[in-house]
């Protein structure tokens, strides 16, 4: 075949492919302003971005065509030889199922994916990330070259990144602009990598991205994103939902998170109003007669323990009751959440910051004439067992060590997010020491000691002087917490005693 009739089999296989995407390609991701197609032809695959134009007229009048600007973009970035995908046409006009819109064809970049989607697969796998540096040099060299292109990027995440035979591509170019990178690009990227990347890699980054300044003690971008993810917990989305039943009780449900844990079953599993309006009433009738396992009981509220079937797959359950121990509790309740409520608002707040935590699920409440008279807390049981009852002597001397330093820090963590654990007792700790991955991972329950308000040292003072109690906690113990709360202070030892001094003949 010459090269002319290849070329226009190409072209026709190409048009016809176009033609019947809807038939012959695979949608990718479907979102109201866009849509993103795989197909294949003359046996090469490509991505076609479509971008309908039913919807947001206005801000197409203002900011003129979406996929015009992504076809500009991608140009932009080619020429100044920035990796990202090959951009081949702009299609305007184009329709699919009889949608009109326009459209940005793409070379695709197989087999790769998407950093953010490949880090958190490793994780859940148990497997560690072999290349880690490698890949902290490149995403910073491609985005030093973005910068010295005099190009930036306000939507730069992992997520943006691919990941293809070790090199890393720039995955949309819908966010790029020119005028060079800003320091908001690069706090919005320091957040998205936070949850894998180390310490020692934050600074690296930002001495290559912003020299000559000092990292900032908070991101910016993060508070942002924070509320953006809180805004979500009490609606109706992608990620939760609102449920209603009969009697009176309404409330907010877990769905499913993008980015599921390895230390949670639930956050693996998806849920449907279906499964909680089907398993609700059998769990309050439970809760009600009394039928599940009473953990604690007092005036404060009740805490149980049972199971629930969601989608046909059985899950063990911790139920938190709270009640008002004391008459003013009922005046300073007006027009304020529950205290359930605040639980599940407290427990998404450590979630978002990356503090393994007690997985909540469903929360529910009962008003009469807009008070809320009862409300329940349903979390997902963590694996593991309470740190009060934990065989500490089970553990090899490092990965002991390695226990208490990450107590230590955790308790530092929420006090650099501006939070305080005011019961940070060990009896509110799980700890799940069966994973080879992770080594033993201590988990935060019972979060609604968590206040987000910064009080230096009560967290670890108060877990200091209730591991005093367990049979096998040594002075060594104790100086590794406060080497993991404090890791850079002098005189460590002074400090722990000063914190917590043992009792005579242990120290």
């Amino acid at each position: 075949m010459s090269a002319e009739a290849s070329v226009e089999r190409s072209a026709e296989e190409l048009e016809t492919a176009l033609r019947e995407l809807p038939r012959l390609g695979t949608l990718v991701k479907d979102r109201a302003y866009r849509q993103i197609w795989r197909f294949e032809a003359a046996g090469r695959a490509m991505f076609l971005k479509f971008y309908p134009r039913d919807l947001q007229r206005f801000k197409r009048l203002v900011r003129g065509s979406p996929a015009l600007r992504e076809f500009n973009r991608l140009q932009w970035l080619q020429k100044a030889g920035v990796p990202a995908p090959h951009v081949r046409s702009l299609l305007v006009g184009f329709s699919i199922n009889g949608r009109k819109g326009d459209a940005v064809l793409l070379d695709a970049i197989e087999p790769s994916a998407q950093l953010d989607h490949y880090l958190n697969d490793l994780e859940l796998r148990g497997e560690p990330v072999r290349e880690h540096r490698q890949l902290v040099e490149k995403v910073i060299e491609l985005v030093y070259q973005l910068g010295a292109a005099g190009l930036g990027h306000s939507d730069l995440h992992l997520g943006n990144l691919l990941l293809h035979q070790g090199d890393v591509y720039l995955l949309d170019g819908y966010a790029v602009r020119r005028g060079g990178l800003r320091t908001k690009d690069v706090m919005l990227l320091g957040h998205s990598a936070r949850r894998y990347a180390t310490t020692a890699d934050l600074y690296r980054g930002w001495r290559e991205l912003v020299p000559g300044t000092a990292m900032p003690r908070a991101n910016g971008a993060s508070a942002r994103l924070y509320r953006k993810f809180l805004e979500r917990v009490r609606g109706e989305n992608q990620y939760f939902g609102r449920i209603e039943a009969d009697d009176g009780w309404r409330g907010e449900y877990f769905k499913q998170i993008k980015f599921s844990r390895r230390w949670s079953r639930a956050s693996q599993m998806k849920f449907t109003r279906e499964d909680w309006q089907a398993a609700w009433p059998d769990l309050l009738q439970r809760i009600q007669s009394d039928q599940l396992s009473v953990i604690k009981r007092s005036r404060s509220g009740d805490v149980l323990e049972g199971d629930v079937v969601l989608g046909g797959r059985p899950i063990q359950l911790i139920v938190k009751r709270p009640r008002r121990k004391f008459w003013y509790r009922h005046l300073n309740s007006l027009g304020r959440p529950s205290r359930a409520m605040r639980t599940w608002i407290k427990a998404w707040k450590l979630f978002i910051r990356n503090f393994p935590c007690e997985w909540p699920m469903l929360v529910m409440e009962k008003r009469s004439l807009g008070y809320v008279s009862d409300s329940i807390l349903v979390m997902e049981k963590m694996e593991g067992r309470q740190l009060a009852t934990f065989d500490l002597n089970a553990l090899d001397a490092e990965p002991r060590r390695t226990l208490f330093r990450r107590l230590g820090r955790t308790l530092r963590k929420l006090e650099e997010f501006g939070f305080t654990h005011f019961d940070s007792k060990s009896t509110n700790w799980i700890i799940r020491d069966e994973d080879e991955f992770t080594g033993p991972l201590p988990i935060l329950i019972d979060v609604d000691g968590v206040r987000h308000y910064r009080w230096t040292a009560f967290g670890i003072d108060r877990l200091l002087r209730s591991m005093r109690e367990h049979p096998q906690y040594t002075p060594a113990d104790s100086l590794e917490l406060c080497l993991g709360y404090a890791p850079r202070a002098r005189l460590v030892r002074e400090e722990s005693a000063v914190l917590s001094p043992l009792p005579p003949g242990e120290g």
